[in-house]
């Protein structure tokens, strides 16, 4: 009896090793950019470290996208699977280039089916970001750019199937998967015990006096938020955070709030100079200082301060003003929109006179300055929505063990996970 024949994959024509070339070369820019993303992302969530994603102050910028809930799958960041998706795919192409081995027998269709999966949720998260952000990700943009080469590069590679047994295209598609499990489940792996093992460089001692809380009797764990009344996100996290006080209030919580208009308010308390990060930048936002952030914040420290209670109610209204004509606050449009805490702020003028004297000016500059203080420590710039998830034990806070938070999704997480009280 002769045995059979093993008849190898055709040598790869013209178009097909043009295509796995392109995917190749998409492949190492998109590895590139997920690692990126990856760093933007642990650094965000466990370095208290919001650096890294460049754009102007109007432009481009990461903090929504890495933000949102969108940017994990089964607790993963994106980058991870899209690392395991992109290196995959990669090998395919390589197996394509060669023209021998089992992954070159269901290369041409895998890179197919896996570029077409690429393309369709490169269009799903892209819809949603232009849709629900104000600014979009740029190396979001370039991921989704070099997603669709790749599926460029396989359309071009696809064709009819060589002439290859059943049984090497099986063993083909379980190598293919074996590639994308190892490296997709390794990377998880090590970001979850990386994740374990971060920690925020240590935050300044003696935090400012609270501004506005939701307070409640013997909290053990204090949110301090901290937020500019010009930032779409930070209403958008307020406001769910807002929504979840009966959460947090049942894991023992308080959710403390801090003004942080990106904008250098007054000199007297808080000169330019100071205003910068461990670099000498200016930490400030073409935004912010259009739009009058000083003038928004110092209107909700003063709405707390001539009506205890009411400045987290004062402070909704008022981002309620980034819906109006630029620049979002004047002294009337502010007095206009507090109408509904106007009763409580006691006569005409009060609220423009403690928007106007020093003690509203030194208590928003003492509050900046202890947001700038981590920024420094920890090299990065100052992004905003920023919390730190801070425990309270015997009515002390404890500083050394902040966990930082940018999103009210991360907050409720760190508040009800397992042993966090």
């Amino acid at each position: 009896m002769t045995a059979p024949t093993l008849v190898s994959p055709p040598q790869p024509a013209s178009r097909a090793r043009a295509g796995a070339w392109l995917t190749l070369a998409s492949g190492l820019v998109g590895l590139g950019v997920s690692v990126w993303l990856l760093r933007l992302k642990f650094g965000a969530d466990f370095l208290c470290d919001a650096s890294g994603c460049t754009g102007g102050d109007d432009g481009p910028a990461c903090a929504e996208a890495l933000a949102s809930p969108w940017s994990e799958v089964l607790g993963l960041p994106l980058a991870i699977w899209s690392i395991g998706h992109v290196v995959t795919t990669m090998a395919l192409a390589t197996a394509v280039l060669r023209g021998r081995g089992a992954l070159a027998a269901v290369a041409a269709r895998a890179l197919l089916l896996l570029g077409g999966f690429s393309v369709a949720v490169s269009l799903l998260l892209g819809a949603y970001a232009y849709t629900q952000f104000a600014h979009m990700c740029p190396f979001c943009l370039a991921l989704y750019a070099t997603l669709a080469l790749a599926f460029v590069g396989a359309w071009l590679m696809h064709g009819p199937a060589g002439p290859a047994e059943p049984g090497r295209r099986i063993h083909g598609a379980v190598r293919a998967l074996t590639l994308w499990v190892g490296t997709t489940g390794g990377l998880a792996l090590g970001y979850q015990l990386a994740a374990r093992r971060a920690s925020c460089p240590p935050p300044p001692p003696d935090p400012p006096p609270v501004a506005m809380a939701a307070a409640i009797e013997a909290p053990r764990t204090a949110v301090m938020l901290f937020v500019d009344p010009t930032c779409p996100l930070c209403r958008r996290e307020l406001h769910f955070l807002q929504q979840s006080l009966p959460r947090l209030r049942a894991h023992g919580a308080e959710l403390w709030v801090y003004m942080f208009p990106r904008a250098g308010c007054d000199e007297r308390f808080l000169p330019a100079h100071e205003f910068v990060d461990a670099g000498g930048k200016l930490q400030t936002h073409g935004e912010a200082r259009s739009n009058n952030a000083c003038l928004g914040a110092l209107a909700a420290l003063c709405a707390e301060r001539l009506a205890p209670g009411r400045g987290l109610e004062a402070l909704s209204a008022l981002f309620d003003l980034q819906d109006t004509e630029a620049p979002r606050f004047t002294t009337d449009k502010i007095e206009k929109t507090l109408g509904e805490v106007a009763d409580v702020l006691g006569p005409g003028g009060k609220l423009r006179t403690c928007i106007d004297g020093e003690d509203a000016a030194a208590a928003l500059a003492a509050q900046q300055r202890y947001l700038l203080s981590w920024v420094k420590t920890r090299g990065g710039r100052v992004s905003v929505p920023q919390a730190f998830v801070v425990p309270i034990v015997d009515d002390s806070l404890h500083l050394d063990e902040a966990m930082p938070a940018t999103s009210a999704g991360k907050i409720l997480k760190l508040i009800e996970a397992p042993g966090s009280n």
